[in-house]
């Protein structure tokens, strides 16, 4: 077991939570390109199923001409693969998405919000975002995680139900490559706690 499957897969979720919650603001993308966050990218460059997605992800970065321009960039590509700006390649970041017949705003947001209240918990009211968003789901997870919540194996369950296909989706519409390579190491993180559902390793899911 790697380093960061033993010790840091509550940071892995946050991070993920992170980086698909919204377009990345300056702060984050500057921390990535060359600050704060490079030790923790050396740390999954150092795990060998995270490895080639982190050099991925450092690649787009690395290829913009400054801070500014990366972040105006991740900020268009977000908004075209997440946000409907891309038409039928959007790849809508909520379970609902996903399961059934696909339609938004069905069962996993009121079963995530019943998780949620179980825990004392909900969606802030500054949040326009349904309980079902995967950023949510990542940091429930996170906070499962870290505190070894009995809940932790059900919400894995859960996301490897309909992680596999959105990430796949996510891989195949994304323009940037940033979000390929994050959803690559999405797949690694659910199939680490979750390692007996139906899932798709780093390798299968470059399709």
């Amino acid at each position: 077991m790697s380093e960061v499957a033993a010790v840091d897969s509550a940071r892995l979720f946050g991070w993920l939570a992170a980086l698909f919650a919204a377009p990345p603001n300056r702060e984050l993308v500057a921390d990535h390109r060359g600050g704060a966050a490079i030790p923790w990218l050396d740390l999954l460059a150092a795990d060998p199923d995270c490895a080639e997605a982190v050099v991925e992800l450092r690649a787009v970065l690395a290829a913009a001409r400054d801070d500014d321009a990366a972040t105006a960039q991740l900020g268009i590509g977000y908004g075209r693969l997440f946000e409907g700006i891309g038409g039928p390649n959007t790849v809508p970041p909520y379970e609902s998405a996903h399961r059934g017949d696909g339609r938004l705003f069905q069962a996993p947001v009121s079963e995530m919000e019943a998780l949620l209240a179980a825990h004392d918990l909900s969606v802030s009211v500054t949040v326009a975002e349904p309980a079902d968003h995967l950023a949510i789901e990542l940091a429930l997870m996170a906070r499962f995680v870290a505190a070894d919540d009995p809940d932790r194996a059900v919400l894995a369950a859960r996301l490897a139900g309909w992680i596999p296909t959105f990430a796949s989706r996510c891989i195949a519409a994304d323009t940037t490559g940033f979000w390929a390579a994050a959803a690559r190491i999405l797949v690694v993180a659910v199939a680490r706690e979750c390692p007996t559902q139906p899932g798709r390793t780093q390798q299968e899911a470059h399709g």
